[in-house]
Formats: C-alpha cells, sequence, structure tokens
C-alpha cells in the first residue's frame, strides 16, 4: 500500500505533462473528432445541394432598354448578392483590385438594339428557332454577330465565373427566346416552298400553315408533341419581323420566369434510393434508410474518435511511467529499497500495477469524453453496437497497456526527461501517421504502410475497424477473430517492451555505479 501511495504522489509531482499530454492534445484530438462529427449531422441534414453566393455589380450603360439589365439583376438575384457600385473607372478599378466583388457585369451601350438586330439577321428557319430550345450559352452569345456584355472576375474564387456563366446563359437564353417567340411562317411561305400545292396537304404530319405561323416558343403537332428533325427540315424558313424593345422585354421576363419555376428548374438534391426500397413502402424505406444511415455514421464517428486516443495516451502514459519509474531507480532510492524488508520486485509489480489502473482510468475516462462529445454533435449514441463498444474498449486498454511497458522501458533505461519526453515525442507521431488514423490507409504510401505494420498503433486501430466494421474492416463487417489477433499483437508489444525492459534493468543493477562523491574529504 505505501508503495502504490508513493507511487501516486510521483504521478502528482509530474501532473504537469499529464495536463500537456493528456488533456491539452486530447482536446485537440477531440476537437478534430468533433469538426469531423458535426460535419456528417449536417451533411446529413439536408439532401439539397446549396452553392456559394458570389457579390456581382451589374452596370447599365444603356438605360434599361429592352429591360435587360433590370431582368439580369432579378435574374441574378436568386443566386448571387447584388451590390451597387458607381460607373467610374476609380470606382471599378478599386473594386477589382480590392476584390470588393467577385464579378461585375457591364452592360454596353446599345446593347438592346444590338441584341434585337443581330436576332432579326439570325436568318433561323421557323422550326430550329421555335424547337431548338435554349443554346448553351456561350455559343448563343457569340455567333451570329450578337453583341457581348464586358464581364470582370474575382482572381480569389471561382464562384465568380459561375456567376459569369449564368451572366451568360441569361442573355443566350434571352437572345433564343426573342427569336422563337416572334418568328412568322405565312401561307406565302409555304408556297414558296411546295409551289402552288394545296399548303394544308403539303404539311408534314398534319401541321397546318396557320399553325407554324403562329407566335410562340415551338411548333406543335396537332397531337401536341414536338416533331422530330426530319419534319423540321420539311417546314419553310419563317421570318422575324419589327422587332422592338417591347419583344425584348418580354423575352428576358419570359427566361427570368422560367427560372424561377421551382418546376421547371428542381433543386439539385440527393437520392438516396436504390431498387431494393423502392419495392416496399415509401414511408417506412425512407425511415430506414435514414436510421441506416445514422447508425453507420455514429459508429464511424465512435471508432474514429476511439482512434484519436492513440497520440495523447501513448506521450502521457510513456512519459509519465518513465519519470516515476526513473525516481525509483535513483541510486540513493534504489538502496533503501532494496535494503527493506518488502521483496525489490513486489514493489516493482505494484508500481505497475497502479500505473495500470491509471491507465484503465484515463481509457475509461476517454470512453466517456467520447460519447459526451457524439451526445453533443448529435450522434446516435444508442445505435452503437454493445459488443463493439467492449472490444473497442479493450483493444484501448491493450494499448494503454502497452505504453506503460514502452514506459516502463524507458525508466528502466534510466532516461532523463528531455529523453523521455523526446522519444515519446518522436515516436507516437510515427506510431500515429503511420497507423492509419490520421490518412485513409489506401491514401498512404507504400512504404508507410510497411513501417505501419510493425508498429503498435497499426495493430490498435485495425483492432478498432475489426470491432465496429468501420474503415479496413469495412468490406467484411465485424470479426471477432481480427479483432483478438490484432490485439493480441498489441499485446505483444507489451511483453517485448517489458521483457527488453526487464532484461536491461538487470543488467543496470548487476553493474552498479558509484553513488558516493567522486572526492573524499578529510574530516577534522
Amino acid at each position: 500500500m505505501n508503495t502504490c501511495k508513493a507511487t501516486l504522489r510521483v504521478l502528482l509531482a509530474h501532473r504537469l505533462y499529464i495536463f500537456i499530454y493528456l488533456v491539452l492534445i486530447g482536446i485537440m484530438m477531440f476537437s478534430i473528432s468533433g469538426a469531423q462529427l458535426f460535419g456528417s449531422r449536417d451533411e446529413g441534414g439536408s439532401d439539397t445541394y446549396a452553392p456559394g453566393r458570389p457579390t456581382v455589380a451589374v452596370i447599365d450603360r444603356d438605360a434599361n432598354r429592352g429591360r435587360i439589365a433590370q431582368e439580369m439583376r432579378e435574374y441574378l438575384a436568386d443566386s448571387s448578392d447584388l451590390v451597387d457600385l458607381q460607373d467610374d473607372p476609380r470606382t471599378l478599378q478599386q473594386a477589382v483590385a480590392s476584390n470588393w466583388v467577385d464579378l461585375i457585369v457591364i452592360i454596353p451601350d446599345g446593347y438592346a438594339e444590338g441584341l434585337i438586330a443581330s436576332a432579326s439577321s439570325a436568318g433561323a428557319d421557323s422550326a430550329d428557332s421555335a424547337a431548338g430550345g435554349a443554346d448553351s450559352a456561350g455559343s448563343d452569345a457569340s455567333h451570329d454577330g450578337a453583341p457581348t456584355v464586358e464581364t470582370v472576375t474575382s482572381y480569389t474564387s471561382g464562384v465568380g465565373a459561375m456567376a459569369s456563366m449564368d451572366v451568360s446563359g441569361f442573355l443566350g437564353m434571352t437572345r433564343t427566346a426573342l427569336i422563337g417567340g416572334n418568328v412568322a411562317v405565312t401561307d406565302g411561305d409555304w408556297a414558296a416552298k411546295y409551289g402552288d400545292a394545296d399548303t394544308t396537304a403539303a404539311a408534314p404530319d398534319g401541321i397546318a400553315p396557320t399553325d407554324a405561323a403562329q407566335k410562340g416558343t415551338g411548333t406543335q403537332t396537332q397531337t401536341g408533341t414536338t416533331p422530330d428533325q426530319s419534319t423540321l427540315d420539311m417546314l419553310p424558313n419563317g421570318r422575324l419581323d419589327n422587332l422592338t424593345l417591347d419583344d425584348l422585354a418580354d423575352a428576358a421576363k419570359r427566361v427570368r420566369a422560367i427560372a424561377a419555376d421551382g418546376n421547371a428548374n428542381h433543386a439539385i438534391a440527393v437520392d438516396r434510393s436504390d431498387q431494393a426500397s423502392t419495392q416496399a413502402a415509401a414511408g417506412s424505406s425512407a425511415a430506414a434508410a435514414n436510421a441506416s444511415t445514422d447508425a453507420d455514421t455514429a459508429v464511424s464517428g465512435f471508432g474514429s474518435t476511439m482512434k484519436t486516443a492513440l497520440y495523447p495516451l501513448f506521450l502521457a502514459m510513456t512519459v509519465c511511467t518513465a519519470l516515476v519509474l526513473s525516481v525509483f531507480n535513483a541510486g540513493e532510492t534504489r538502496r533503501r529499497l532494496a535494503a527493506s524488508p518488502q521483496r525489490f520486485s513486489l514493489m516493482g509489480i505494484q508500481r505497475l500495477a497502479t500505473i495500470g489502473v491509471f491507465a484503465l482510468i484515463v481509457t475509461v475516462g476517454y470512453l466517456l469524453a467520447t460519447l459526451g462529445l457524439m451526445l453533443v454533435a448529435g450522434a446516435d449514441v444508442a445505435a452503437l453496437p454493445p459488443s463493439g463498444i467492449a472490444m473497442t474498449v479493450i483493444a484501448a486498454f491493450v494499448y494503454a497497456l502497452m505504453t506503460v511497458a514502452c514506459g516502463f522501458l524507458l525508466g528502466e533505461c534510466s532516461s532523463s526527461d528531455t529523453m523521455a519526453n523526446g522519444f515519446a515525442n518522436l515516436f507516437g507521431l510515427l506510431i500515429m501517421f503511420t497507423s492509419g488514423m490520421w490518412l485513409p490507409v489506401d491514401m498512404m504510401p507504400g512504404f508507410m504502410t510497411v513501417i505501419g505494420r510493425m508498429l503498435p498503433g497499426w495493430w490498435y486501430c485495425t483492432a478498432v475497424d475489426q470491432a465496429l466494421g468501420i474503415g479496413t474492416a469495412a468490406h467484411d463487417g465485424v470479426s471477432v477473430a481480427g479483432w483478438a489477433g490484432s490485439v493480441g499483437l498489441v499485446a505483444l508489444f507489451a511483453a517485448a517492451f517489458l521483457c527488453i525492459g526487464l532484461a536491461v534493468g538487470r543488467i543496470r543493477r548487476s553493474r552498479p555505479s558509484a553513488v558516493s562523491q567522486a572526492v573524499t574529504q578529510l574530516a577534522e
């Protein structure tokens, strides 16, 4: 009992190391795991993709002719944050240089008139212009002499380039709607293509000339279906006559209305359905899928957080064990202990047992902190399998005993504080980066996996994976045999460190060093 109390007093005397290595570094590792847990919760909370919102400024030098500037601002308002800038060179240059905005759009003077002129001279036939749909923004704005707007994109973010694509898309679709909504095919056009024949009989698939002559968004058959390309090639050329700014304003308004229509433009969402779930009822299948996803997230988060105990446990237990044993192995202290009636080996076992109990307490505390972090992050703790938790805790405790054995080896080598701290930090970092805890195994170079398999950290992380069926065991699931083998290898590392420490201690004690003063002083 006195040995245990003395061991605890020595541990408390080195509480600064416990605070730094166990508490502070433990908080750091918990912060990393917490970020992953909160990130998983946020990703699972919404299946809708929400892109970043760029800051856009629209400079109108065309006096809002054809309502282009107004409709463009309303079109961009749903996906961008609009700001106002003065149209003077100094302000625009400062906005670009200081990165005030992600995109500046400058509508030049005469843009609306140029867009109408390019549409009038396009020469597209009625079928192509009516049923061809919205061309790509870049090609539609750059062909047939269509005018362009000037854009200045931020150099620090990609959202400005995405907003520039939205601007080009709006202008391209406006030009397409202007052509498709105002094209006309008259009886004279039918006569010019088919001669004096009956135009109704010459119309392919029962399309009447009056149907083709109507203004609208597409030439439709009598059954309401869009003709195929071969049918469109049989139609006469249409014409665009007397386009006005009001026609351009109507086209821009239609484009903005279609873009704002949620039924026509659905939000990007994640489809979690599969063939098996579609055969069941919609409500029950969705609930089961969500429950399964929550359970997988909880198990994965628990295993990842318990793996992070690898580094702080090794630092704290190795350094504390080495320092405690170095105090008891000091020359005068060791002589007094050897002269006591109690066996020296029994006192050594008591010291190791006390440190082992401390390691168990630390492991249980890390487990409770992990569960508390999961509750704060909103993870489903009830979904964790009890057997998986038990096997994970056993693996962590065996790993903690391995760190005690490593500290015992350092203590038997009579290592100083500097040596113990240096070894623990260097070897701990090597274990952490080669264990698969910090980087996924499939992303690690080959030589790192080879080194990792020769260290205990790899097998501790593998034991956690086998206990919970995650990580390297995700395809095979929970494997008790694999877990037992990995834990056994960690225990073999502990036994190896312990045996080497005993051998070093026996050699050191068989060759005792002098503990008296190097110089003898004569007493008068």
